[in-house]
């Protein structure tokens, strides 16, 4: 349940309860009910009811809100609307023994990094510490909490006015963040490639064969995959923990690539797939310093594709669904 943001803590809940029967098909749930039964504020448990709604789960009733079930005529006059005569099991809100509860900024805090990111490259934005207590239904605590954090991630700043300030992604930023990538992940892959497993290998090899053979048709989500096995999944092993963690900050070009594949539907990635075949084949054969220097120039060429995508991103519009974050240039 780590980094889960509040209205899947909610859906985790509320499904638990459907599969274990103690709450029945056919009953009404109300949106203030469920938020009062579970004490919690409205926002997340909305948002969490509307996601079961699109998934069959719940379904909608013009009159009795939503419906345990797919069909909305289920809900009959008998269907319990007082939660609180209702058998629930709340171990996982209460931090039972089952599962333990984490603080509640860490609940929230990689949804909130992820818009912010998500955010940078098209402009700067200032984040709203009022809009986090609503959107999340969290206290003010633990807003400032999230806040802290990212500022210590370097990224959102204290402006002149003391307000939080998401700067913009600048050329120079990328710069800065790819010479510091391009010392340490090919140290970091030097240190694990002996313990690295070559059938495991092979395998990441066959599958960059079946996406260069499919071209245009390969997903964002398998694109997201491939730099996730390159850049996250073999350093993973790396015995230099705090290394890993810096390396992890240093990524946002991950951020400019996966916006780039949102907003042009249209890429040639058939260099991307030979760079990362190319340092695959000499972890497989066991020269890790050839798959150093692979890597580092694999992180070169993409870090030139980056910058130019990053232009091109410029001239879009910014997302408008983040509603504590308000874009000011």
């Amino acid at each position: 349940m780590r980094s889960k943001g509040y209205y899947k803590l909610v859906r985790a809940v509320l499904e638990d309860n459907i599969r274990q029967g103690r709450i029945p098909r056919g009953t009404r749930l109300y949106t203030a009910a469920v938020a009062d039964r579970l004490s919690l504020s409205p926002p997340p448990v909305k948002r969490a009811l509307d996601q079961m709604n699109e998934e069959g789960i719940l379904a909608v009733h013009p009159q009795f809100g939503y419906v345990v079930g797919d069909h909305a005529d289920e809900a009959g006059s008998q269907a319990r609307e007082n939660l609180h005569l209702l058998d629930l099991d709340l171990s996982l809100l209460e931090g039972g023994k089952s599962t333990p509860l984490p603080p509640r900024w860490e609940l929230i805090l990689e949804e909130v990094e992820q818009r912010v990111l998500h955010s940078i490259p098209f402009g700067t934005f200032q984040i709203s510490e009022a809009g986090i207590c609503d959107h999340f239904g969290v206290s003010r605590t633990v807003s400032r909490e999230v806040l802290a954090r990212l500022d210590v991630q370097g990224l959102i700043e204290k402006s002149r006015t003391s307000h939080w300030i998401v700067g913009s992604l600048s050329a120079r930023t990328l710069d800065e963040t790819h010479e510091m990538r391009r010392l340490l992940e090919p140290q970091a892959l030097m240190d694990c490639a002996p313990r690295l497993d070559p059938g495991a290998l092979r395998a990441m090899r066959d599958q960059i064969d079946v996406l260069r053979r499919r071209g245009s048709t390969v997903d964002m989500g398998e694109f997201a995959a491939l730099e996730t096995a390159l850049h996250r999944d073999l350093l993973h092993s790396c015995r230099n923990l705090r290394m890993l963690a810096t390396i992890k900050t240093l990524q946002i070009s991950h951020v400019v690539d996966e916006l780039f594949r949102t907003y042009v539907t249209r890429q040639d990635e058939t260099r991307m797939f030979d760079e990362h075949d190319l340092v695959l084949a000499h972890l497989v054969n066991r020269d890790a310093d050839g798959a150093a220097q692979a890597l580092r120039r694999h992180l070169d060429l993409q870090h030139q594709r980056t910058r130019a995508r990053l232009k091109v991103l410029s001239i879009f519009d910014a997302p408008t669904d983040y509603p504590y974050l308000t874009r000011i240039h």
